[in-house]
């Protein structure tokens, strides 16, 4: 069972108990980084009921997961380790500016000597002790967890200096990119096994980690509140598709929106491939509501420099997943459009509006990507540049859909009413046709 840190909706005041019930996904992976690093406890470790468990000094191992699992802690284990050799804010900005050298498109957003600078100026900032912790965990242990955090830490310096934030707001932003995923360490990991499609039952599991990286960075740092805020509202939003609280507009403010873009951008760009630039273009425009505008644009601006290559559409049917794509979304309409006319309940009536803003948002963007017109000119198939922009829609949109039966299933979660959750088991099952085969 996840502990109370880790259910969405989570705050940093339920961090009072969450925290001191150690969870094991975040156990396991400190156990893992005792292999290859000294570990010790740097206070003795207690239960709630003042049995003393481990001394002080002494290196964790195996033997404390088996204590530490069965018992609640007087204190969080976070706060009562120390690891050495850990990361540093120096180490750190040394890692990001090596993978600007490395990456084309890191270099293009962020390869000025003011994002340099931005950068530079973090290696003042110490570490609180578990988030060290918990960087050089992930630096050690889960390498592409690490590399995107530096990877939208580096963006979000370039986008500081290109749209002339304040230094305050380009640290605050840059600190928050750094340790925006750090609830992940809470997660189960075969939830965040991307090759996996999950249901969005077990997806609200992972839909969390904003609400436990919020919760650990009011029990653990000193960080200011729009740090914290940011680590909330990295998925959100503007169009409110986001997650975990679908808000929407000015209910997410900018620095959030900037840290949505940034993040977005780093998960593509680290994971490479054929066709990057065209690939980020088409994920940042296809639904031009969905992100800060200011933000987009300073993006696309950088992305100029870099090669226009075709992205590799291999042999996937591209053409024939459109037709089944504009049928998925007009019988999802239909569907909304009967649930709001037929329900009683305020929350299946504004879950079903809800989608129906999003659907709308999305159509719109589909018809102005001209999609809707091109399906009949078989001779596009033959244009490798129309056909692997053609995927890109689909792939986007088809991710969207999945995203937003997530979200319906997290919004009527949350009452708590099983009869809530079946009158929308149909919308879920039109939006994401897998979601039952995955339960």
């Amino acid at each position: 069972m996840e502990n109370a840190a880790t259910k969405p909706g989570a705050t940093a005041s339920q961090a009072d108990t969450g925290f001191r019930a150690v969870n094991p996904h975040c156990l396991a992976r400190i156990v893992e980084l005792s292999e290859t690093h000294q570990v010790v406890a740097s206070d003795d470790i207690h239960d709630d009921r003042g049995n003393k468990l481990w001394a002080k000094g002494s290196p964790v191992s195996r033997d404390l997961r088996d204590k530490l699992l069965r018992r609640s802690l007087a204190q969080p284990l976070e706060s009562s380790l120390s690891v050495e050799r850990g990361a540093t804010m120096e180490s750190i900005v040394v890692d990001a500016l090596a993978h600007i050298d490395e990456n084309a498109v890191l270099s293009a957003v962020a390869g000025s000597n003011r994002a340099r600078g931005l950068l530079r100026d973090m290696q003042k900032l110490v570490l609180p002790g578990p988030v060290k912790l918990l960087l050089t965990s992930a630096r050690e242990n889960k390498q592409a967890t690490y590399s995107h955090g530096l990877a939208t830490m580096i963006i979000c310096a370039g986008l500081a200096s290109r749209l002339e934030l304040s230094d305050h707001d380009a640290n605050m932003l840059t600190l928050a990119a750094l340790v925006h995923d750090i609830g992940e360490m809470y997660i189960n990991p075969e939830y965040l096994d991307t090759s996996k499609h999950l249901s969005p039952a077990n997806w609200k599991y992972v839909a969390s980690h904003p609400c436990v990286g919020h919760a650990f960075i009011g029990e653990f740092t000193s960080f200011p509140s729009v740090v914290a805020a940011c680590v909330l509202h990295h998925h959100e939003r503007l169009d409110g598709s986001g997650y975990p609280f679908q808000l929407g507009g000015k209910a997410i403010e900018r620095l959030s929106a900037i840290l949505a873009v940034a993040d977005s951008v780093s998960a593509i760009a680290m994971r490479g491939g054929s066709g990057l630039r065209i690939r980020l273009e088409v994920a940042l425009r296809i639904v031009p509501e969905e992100f800060d505008r200011s933000a987009a644009s300073v993006i696309n601006h950088a992305l100029q420099g870099l090669p226009a290559e075709t992205y590799d559409a291999g042999r996937g049917g591209c053409l024939g997943r459109i037709v089944p794509i504009l049928h998925q979304l007009t019988s999802t309409t239909v569907a909304a459009e009967a649930l709001v006319a037929a329900t009683s309940s305020s929350v299946v009536n504004a879950t079903g509006r809800y989608v129906l803003s999003v659907l709308g948002n999305i159509e719109k963007s589909l018809r102005a990507t001209g999609v809707f017109e091109t399906i009949h000119l078989a001779a596009i198939e033959s244009d490798a540049n129309i056909m692997g922009e053609i995927c890109l829609i689909v792939r986007e949109i088809s991710w969207r859909l999945r995203n937003m039966a997530r979200n319906v299933h997290l919004r009527i979660e949350q009452t708590g009413n099983p009869e809530e959750m079946k009158s929308v088991g149909g919308l879920i099952a039109l939006l994401d046709p897998a979601a039952q085969a995955a339960d």
